[in-house]
This record gives C-alpha cells, sequence and structure tokens, in this order.
C-alpha cells in the first residue's frame, strides 16, 4: 500500500514537471514568435514608408519631365522603381493577409496569437487591388523614355495624389514614428483612406473600366 503510494506521488510529481516543462516552452515559444513579428513589423513599416516616400519623389519628377525616364539618373530607372515599390508594398499586404489566416487555423498550437499584430484585411480591400493596377501602368518599360501622354499625366496625377494621401498617414522618416502596436491601425486607415479618394472622385472601383485600363505607354 505504502508502495503505491510513493509511486503515486512520484507520477503526480513526474506529470507536475512534466506540465511546467510544457508550459514554459509553451511560454518560450510564444516570445520567440512575438520576437520574430516584432522584427519584422518594424522592417515592414520601414519599407513601407520608403516605397511611398520613394514613389512620391519619382511621381513628381515624372509630371515635371513629360516623360517617364528609364537610364540611370537621379531616382533611377522610374518605371522599374516604381513597380518594384508597389510589388514590395503588395507583398507586405499579403504576407498579413496570410498571417492572419495562419492565425485563425492554427490557434490549437499557439498559447496565444499577439493581437497587436493582426489587422482585419480580407479580399473585399481595395488597396491591394490600387496597387496591382498602379504597377500595370510601368510594367515592361525597356525603352530609355517613355512620353506622358495628356491621358497617362492625368492618371499619373491620380497616382500622385493618392500616394500623397498615404504619405500623410505614414508620415516621412523624422515626422512620424509608427510602433508595431500602430501597425494594424495603419493598415487599416491606408485602405480606409483609398475608399474616401474613390467615393470623392465618385468612381465606382470595381466597375469603373476607365480607371481599370492601365494606360501603359508601351501598348500604345
Amino acid at each position: 500500500m505504502i508502495l503505491k503510494k510513493r509511486l503515486f506521488m512520484i507520477g503526480c510529481c513526474l506529470a507536475f514537471v512534466i506540465l511546467l516543462v510544457l508550459a514554459y516552452s509553451l511560454y518560450k515559444e510564444k516570445r520567440i514568435y512575438e520576437q520574430y513579428l516584432t522584427m519584422n513589423v518594424r522592417q515592414d513599416i520601414v519599407d513601407l514608408k520608403s516605397a511611398i516616400i520613394h514613389n512620391d519623389l519619382i511621381l513628381n519628377r515624372i509630371l515635371e519631365n513629360g516623360k517617364i525616364i528609364n537610364e540611370m539618373v537621379e531616382d533611377g530607372e522610374q518605371a522599374r522603381q516604381l513597380q518594384y515599390n508597389l510589388i514590395d508594398m503588395s507583398q507586405i499586404i499579403n504576407k498579413y493577409n496570410l498571417m492572419n489566416l495562419s492565425f485563425s487555423q492554427e490557434t490549437s498550437w499557439l498559447v496565444k496569437p499577439a493581437q497587436p499584430f493582426i489587422n482585419h484585411l480580407g479580399l473585399e480591400d481595395i488597396w491591394p487591388s490600387t496597387l496591382f493596377r498602379m504597377q500595370m501602368t510601368f510594367q515592361r518599360l525597356d525603352l530609355i523614355n517613355y512620353p506622358v501622354s495628356a491621358d497617362l499625366k492625368t492618371r499619373i496625377q491620380e497616382y500622385q495624389q493618392l500616394n500623397n494621401r498615404w504619405l500623410h498617414i505614414v508620415g516621412d522618416f523624422e515626422s512620424k514614428e509608427i510602433n508595431e502596436k500602430d501597425w494594424p491601425q495603419l493598415l487599416s486607415d491606408l485602405e480606409q483612406e483609398t475608399r474616401a479618394y474613390f467615393e470623392e472622385k465618385k468612381v465606382d472601383f470595381v466597375k469603373d473600366d476607365i480607371w481599370r485600363e492601365a494606360l501603359n505607354p508601351r501598348y500604345r
């Protein structure tokens, strides 16, 4: 009888130790996971701000010069730089969409997903589609210079206005510091500002064929 009690006590102690090790392991996993997210969010904030600021400079230069310059000038190859910046912005959004999906599917093994890094981006959002349509304008421009037609100038002015709204939200590197905890709100603000732009312009983003037209000078 005494032996059974001792074995029971030893079993309980072992179970308790195992639970402690498991709890610590899960806690450490969560801390490492949150630290990983923190480092990535910080870099994504920098990359997003840099892309928007850089796009503002290039779009202004294109409108000032009346042409898209693809030789190595101060801004680099303008069409390629704009396209790469827009792709980078799209990839950041797609990453967080996938992260949200992963969070919802893997809550069984995560102790608690890091809520500050979750943003409610969805398929109905128009900001990702806007970035893709902007990319189409500057795709595969391999000649040195492309003149800006009247229609294309109007379109690039729209891009500039929209990018300028995004710039007011993210700020430049000196005027505004964005913390990791503000990241979900920042992405939401960018989506809402994009929607507000099209509402003010009275453009149905989904159905409007004119805005959907890429106006890529390569095909004109």
